[in-house]
């Protein structure tokens, strides 16, 4: 899907963002003080999976697993040297699953 396609359908129809991606690799089995971006180099498998559910629940857009993926966070786990391979790979991983059917976002959160 390209941006002009995503702008069409949010013009003619609602358009569907996926949700949570935290709730999902906790459940997934992430631990509380582990960094969730780091899943994107270590268990690639379970953002993966998030993705395709959001896009089989009927997403149009998915956001990559970036949230905390800037240098303040990522610091805090000692990865800070890690931030362009981490997110280079989130938005790989999004793009690989999105395909034609969705379009990718970078997620951008607070700095903590």
């Amino acid at each position: 899907m390209k941006w002009k396609d995503f702008y069409e359908l949010a013009l003619e129809n609602v358009a569907f963002s996926d949700g949570s991606m935290g709730v999902f690799l906790q459940k997934y089995g992430l631990k509380g003080g582990e960094s969730p971006e780091l899943w994107n180099l270590t268990k690639p498998e379970f953002i993966e999976s998030v993705h395709r559910q959001y896009l089989e629940a009927g997403s149009n857009l998915i956001t990559t697993n970036t949230f905390g993926g800037n240098r303040l966070k990522l610091s805090e786990f000692g990865l800070s040297d890690k931030i362009r391979e981490i997110n280079s790979e989130a938005v790989k991983i999004a793009k690989s699953i999105a395909k034609d059917r969705a379009i990718v976002a970078a997620d951008i959160g607070p700095t903590g």
